[in-house]
C-alpha cells in the first residue's frame, strides 16, 4: 500500500463523523450548538492522567463533527503537562495521540504512560445483553464493512483474549462461538467460567460442540441417575445465559478496562443477584498480572441496590429535572447522610466509617436501603 493511501485509510479511521458519533449520542432536546463532552481521569502510582473530549457540528466540515482534545498529566514531584487539540484550529481529525508522541516537553516514560492509558481508553465495552442475541437466534445486524468485517467469529482463527469482549457484541450475538472457542483453545478462561456458572447452579456440568447441528449443546444434570440432559441454546432460560456472558467477561486473564451493562439485573433470578455481584467484586481487584476492571452499572432493581449496603459511595441516582433539562446526579453516600440528619433514618440504623478528607461511609442494613427505594426517597 502505498504511503498515501495508509494515510488516507488511517485518517478515515479517525475521522469524526456527525451521523455516526455525535447524532446518535446527543441528548434528544440538545440543541445544534450543543457539544457532547467526555471526561475520564486515570491514576497510577506514578501519575495522574485526565482526558477530555468535546464533539460538536461544524459547518466547515461536509459530515463531519469537530472535536477538541485534551489531555493532563500530573506527575508525582507535581511536575503538570498539557497537550491540546482542535483548540487553536478546529479539526475534525481525533490526533491527539499523535500529538503526544512528537511532543518535545514529554520524556519517553511520560509518553509510554500516554499510551497506557490510551490503550486502557480503548479497551471499554458497552453492553445490553439480548437473550435472542445470546443464543444465537438472532445474529448482529452490522453490516459487512471495513470498519464491522470481522465481528462475526471464525472459530478456527486466533482470538486474543483482549479482543473478546469486542467480538461479543453489544447485545452478546457471538457468547455461543466465544464460548466454543475458549472450550477448546483457552483452558484457563474456561475451567473460571465453569466454576462460576457451577457455583450457581450445580445442576450445570458443561457445554460442548455438536457438529451435526452446527451449535453448542449445554448439559445439566437434572437428578436422573447417570444420565446428563441436554439442551440447545434456544430452550436454556434467558436470565442463564446472560449470567453466562457476565460470567465469561470476569473469568478473562486481561479484562476490559472498563465494562458498562446495562440493566444487569433483566432476566436475572434476584436469588442470584448476589452470586452474580460477587463476581463482579472479584474482577475488581487486581489479578496476579495486576489487570483489573472498573464496572458501570445501571439497575432499576432493589436487589442490586441493597448488594451495595456498605459501599454507598459506589452508587449514584440519576433524575431528570424537566424544567432544566438537567440530569440532577447525587451520591447515596452523601444522600444517606442527608437522610440521617433530617431523622429519616435513625442514627442508632447506620454504621459510619470514617474517612479522611471525605465524608464518613454510611453502612445501612440491605433490608432498609431496599425500604427507601421501594418509598421513592433515594429512588
Amino acid at each position: 500500500m502505498s504511503p498515501d493511501k495508509k494515510r488516507k485509510t488511517r485518517n478515515r479511521h479517525r475521522t469524526v463523523r456527525a451521523a455516526k458519533d455525535l447524532y446518535p449520542h446527543r441528548y434528544r432536546l440538545a440543541d445544534d450548538s450543543e457539544p457532547i463532552s467526555f471526561s475520564i481521569t486515570w491514576n497510577n502510582t506514578q501519575t495522574e492522567i485526565s482526558y477530555h473530549i468535546s464533539i460538536y457540528k461544524n459547518e466547515n466540515f461536509q459530515g463531519n463533527a469537530s472535536c477538541q482534545e485534551k489531555i493532563t498529566l500530573k506527575l508525582a514531584d507535581h511536575e503538570q503537562f498539557e497537550v491540546t487539540s482542535g483548540y487553536d484550529s478546529p479539526t475534525d481529525l481525533l490526533d491527539l495521540r499523535e500529538k503526544v508522541e512528537s511532543e518535545s516537553s514529554l520524556a519517553e516514560t511520560e509518553k509510554q504512560l500516554c499510551r497506557t492509558f490510551f490503550r486502557d481508553l480503548a479497551s471499554i465495552f458497552s453492553y445490553h445483553f439480548q437473550p435472542t442475541f445470546l443464543k444465537g437466534i438472532v445474529k448482529g445486524n452490522e453490516k459487512n464493512t471495513e470498519e464491522t468485517q470481522g465481528t462475526e467469529i471464525d472459530i478456527n482463527s486466533e482470538i486474543e483474549e483482549i479482543k473478546i469482549p469486542a467480538a461479543l457484541g453489544e447485545n452478546g450475538s457471538n457468547l455461543q462461538s466465544i464460548l466454543r472457542h475458549i472450550k477448546e483453545n483457552e483452558q484457563r478462561t474456561f475451567s473460571l467460567f465453569l466454576a462460576k456458572m457451577r457455583t450457581l447452579d450445580r445442576s450445570f456440568q458443561g457445554i460442548r460442540y455438536d457438529p451435526k447441528r452446527s451449535s453448542l449443546i449445554w448439559e445439566f444434570d437434572l437428578g436422573r441417575k447417570g444420565y446428563v440432559e441436554e439442551f440447545m441454546p434456544d430452550v436454556i432460560s434467558d436470565g442463564f445465559m446472560k449470567i453466562a456472558a457476565i460470567s465469561l467477561l470476569s473469568s478473562l486473564r486481561r479484562p476490559p478496562a472498563l465494562i458498562m451493562l446495562e440493566e444487569i439485573e433483566n432476566g436475572i433470578n434476584p436469588g442470584n443477584i448476589q452470586q452474580l455481584m460477587n463476581w463482579i467484586w472479584q474482577a475488581t481487584s487486581p489479578s496476579q498480572e495486576g489487570f483489573s476492571s472498573q464496572f458501570i452499572l445501571t439497575s432499576h432493581s432493589p436487589s442490586v441496590l441493597r448488594e451495595f449496603n456498605q459501599q454507598a459511595d459506589h452508587v449514584y441516582t440519576v433524575r431528570l429535572d424537566k424544567r432544566s433539562r438537567q440530569s440532577d446526579v447525587r451520591n447515596l453516600n452523601a444522600a444517606l447522610e442527608t437522610l440521617v440528619g433530617i431523622g429519616t433514618i435513625k442514627d442508632d440504623e447506620v454504621e459510619y466509617e470514617e474517612r479522611t478528607g471525605k465524608l464518613p461511609l454510611i453502612k445501612i442494613p440491605k433490608y432498609q436501603l431496599a425500604e427507601l427505594w421501594y418509598s421513592g426517597t433515594i429512588g
